[in-house]
């Protein structure tokens, strides 16, 4: 399996963030917060906003969730 990268800087990527119809692997440097924040395997889901952090041995998705409710 290839290592997933980072699409602004060719870096390692650590997750996955999507907005609407749009998204990129980042590494991150270029994660925003709420991707930062997730611990490896953790999902979050913001209505339009969508994180995924990747499992740091194998850049594999994983199946887990963040619970959502009271985040803004």
């Amino acid at each position: 399996m290839r290592e997933l990268v980072c699409t602004i800087c060719g870096k390692k990527a650590v997750g996955c963030q999507v907005f609407g119809c749009c998204g990129s692997y980042v590494c991150h440097e270029h994660a925003d917060k709420p991707l930062q924040d997730l611990k490896p395997g953790e999902k979050l889901d913001l209505g339009g906003r969508y994180y995924l952090r990747l499992k740091d041995e194998s850049n594999e998705e994983v199946d887990t969730s963040v619970d959502t409710e009271g985040v803004e």
